[in-house]
């Protein structure tokens, strides 16, 4: 149940020195930046600094690019490499310009001549549209009384479109249909030409200009014309791409070195963005866990041996408006279910990370109501194939993969294979034979876990000093005395069992005395303990009592669903099987008996599947957190070696 222990750091140092820290920063991603105006308090100070936003290596990055991008490859994938302090902003903008110059100048043509060969193309298209009809494409461009618009609209755009024609005065062609863009002509009145036009702009119409079109068709066969012009704007385009193909095959190393370069100053200047300067002196202040500090001041005595660094633990930060980000740390078998909490709330900073408790109590409820050898087979296999074809992300899938493996165990301990009981002996109990058995298991699990979850806020309340709530509080030590004492009662009054009238006396005088410990909860704090703050009045403490024991009855008996889903399962499980059996008679009853089976195995896995992955979230999240959990946490996110979205896809080609 470990929540990382976070530092603030600051460091005071010459740029030469802070770049090399911060690499080394973003190789590790262990830094989250800190705006400076929060730690700096002093305001004199604060208005001598001055900081920047901007990264100069994102332009820098942009421009290397069209090298990959004019070639039509995918641009390289970088790697940490070692940056000399040779390699200034200047220098690199001075080399990305020498190289970069060629290639632009490459690509703007490379752009202009595939927006001509699209017009073209458009023209050519208008052209075999109107074969048999008496008008010309000029003709339309010069229309005074019928204006004419043409062009292409996504497949879906375009049923949009005629949904808002039916209110408009517009006439809609429909041309034809391309690689899911359907090509019209629209025709509208002088008087409805803007109101059209904005229609058209609101659906997203990609129009070609009539006028350009008709410039294009010139001679007597000008689709003879407009295909010649097409094949030389292909041959020029793969002319351009096999120049730039040629001079980055000559120059691929040190074109990829100087990509890599630029990338890890680019992710550098991400850590330093938040940076101030003072009289040429530069500040970065951020977040790093506690254990990577001592990794960090080494690199510093190493690299930056005239910067000073200032660490402030988390509890003697006063400033306001500081949150402490919440970075998690957990065995890898539990680790996956860490989403499962995140799914609730992230732990705020120094509250108890509940992900172990939940990994082993999520596989333990969805096994109990989920137990089949033969079900739990299929869910794994369901999977593997979700998270290898990226139907779902690898942690969900890593507890699908737990929580499945626990149904198989299960349903060894209840002897089920695809429902069917009997096949081998059951080593614990069979859900059909021992209900009553598997109900009182539930409900000992029930109280097992709000037991557990009052003891963690009792926990929380240590680590917090609230001594008042941690003993006399309904979710404090009294709230478990008599919850254990209400439970151990109604035990005793179901089953029959015999006790001393002075031992129920007791029991009922306990009772009594945990509710009064807990109506005076504030005023006991405050005389027995000494602990500052008015409190809540003793009126809204007894709703609050009142509000405890009916959720302490509510949580427990809210346990019993997982005998209830435990015998679910085997009702739907004997249905498939009977409904399999009804056909088995009837011509081609094999083949039918069979296709039901499947079919009715599958539905269990999906359908109540799912519907078991929901229950048991319900009593994690209701019945558990409801205790001790409040959430609300923000995570730690470091300026990593990796950017989303760095790799793009290579440009089509023509």
């Amino acid at each position: 149940m470990a929540v990382m222990k976070m530092v603030a750091l600051t460091m005071i140092g010459p740029n030469s020195e802070m770049e090399p820290v911060a690499r080394q920063m973003v190789l590790t991603g262990g830094f989250q930046p800190l705006p400076l105006d929060i730690l700096v308090n002093d305001r004199g100070l604060r208005s001598r600094v001055t900081t920047t936003t901007e990264n100069p290596y994102d332009e820098l990055l942009s421009k290397i690019s069209t090298i990959w991008k004019v070639s039509g490859e995918m641009i390289p994938e970088p790697s940490p490499v070692t940056i000399s302090k040779d390699f200034t902003l200047t220098n690199a903008t001075y080399m990305v310009d020498q190289l970069s110059n060629k290639m632009e100048v490459w690509q703007k043509r490379r752009l202009v001549l595939i927006e001509e060969e699209e017009l073209l193309s458009a023209a050519k298209l208008f052209v075999e549209a109107l074969k048999g009809t008496e008008f010309t494409p000029k003709e339309l461009a010069e229309g005074r009384f019928v204006k004419t618009f043409f062009g292409r609209i996504s497949n879906e755009n375009y049923q949009k479109l005629m949904e808002s024609g039916d209110e408009s005065p517009i006439a809609i062609n429909e041309l034809t249909t391309v690689n899911g863009n359907t090509w019209v002509m629209i025709l509208t009145t002088e008087t409805y030409y803007e109101s059209t036009k904005k229609l058209l702009d609101a659906v997203y119409f990609k129009e070609f200009s009539l006028k350009d079109i008709s410039d294009q068709l010139e001679g007597e066969d000008p689709l003879i014309l407009i295909n010649k012009r097409i094949a030389h704007h292909d041959k020029a385009i793969k002319g351009l791409a096999k120049a730039a193909k040629d001079m980055l095959r000559e120059h691929r190393a040190d074109y990829e070195l100087l990509f890599s370069q630029l990338y890890t100053m680019q992710r550098v200047y991400d850590v330093c963005k938040g940076r101030g300067e003072v009289s040429g002196m530069f500040l970065l202040s951020g977040w790093i866990p506690a254990d990577t500090l001592s990794a960090i001041r080494k690199t510093i005595e190493e690299e930056a041996p005239t910067t000073t660094i200032m660490v402030e633990d988390t509890k003697d930060i006063t400033y306001t408006g500081i949150r402490v980000p919440t970075l998690l740390k957990n065995n890898p078998l539990f680790r996956a279910f860490q989403d499962i909490v995140a799914m609730y709330s992230l732990p705020s900073y120094g509250e108890i990370d509940p992900s172990p408790i939940v990994a082993i109590s999520f596989v333990l409820f969805f096994g109990f109501m989920f137990g089949d050898i033969g079900h739990g087979i299929m869910l794994y296999l369901a999977a593997v194939l979700m998270v290898k074809r990226g139907m779902t992300r690898r942690s969900l899938g890593q507890v699908m993969k737990f929580a499945s493996a626990s149904s198989m165990v299960f349903g060894v301990l209840y002897g089920s294979v695809f429902g069917i009981e009997g096949l081998f002996p059951a080593l614990w109990l069979s859900p059909m034979h021992d209900t009553n058995r598997l109900l009182i298991i539930a409900i000992c699990l029930g109280v097992f876990m709000i037991s557990l979850g009052l003891i963690l806020n009792m926990i929380q309340q240590y680590r917090n000093k609230d001594f008042g709530r941690l003993l006399f509080d309904g979710q404090g030590l009294a709230g478990l005395v008599l919850y254990w004492t209400m439970a151990a009662l109604a035990a005793i009054y179901m089953t029959g069992a015999k006790i001393s009238d002075m031992t129920a006396n007791i029991m009922w005088a306990g009772i009594g005395l945990m509710m009064l410990l807990m109506v005076f909860r504030d005023i006991l704090a405050r005389y027995l303990l000494r602990q500052k703050g008015e409190g809540e009045s003793v009126v809204l403490n007894m709703f609050e009592i009142l509000h405890n024991l009916l959720s302490f009855v509510s949580n427990t008996a809210s346990f019993v669903r997982l005998a209830a889903f435990a015998l679910n399962h085997v009702g739907l499980s004997m249905a498939v099987i009977m409904l399999s059996d009804m056909v088995h008679n009837l011509p081609g009853g094999i083949v039918m008996k069979g296709i039901i089976l499947i079919l009715g195995n599958f539905v269990i896995v999906a359908l109540e599947g799912l519907i078991v992955f929901i229950q048991t979230l319900r009593l994690e999240y209701y019945e558990f957190f409801g205790k001790f959990y409040k959430g609300g946490g923000n995570a730690f996110k470091p300026v990593s070696w990796k950017k989303d979205g760095l790799k793009a896809n290579a440009p089509q080609t023509h």
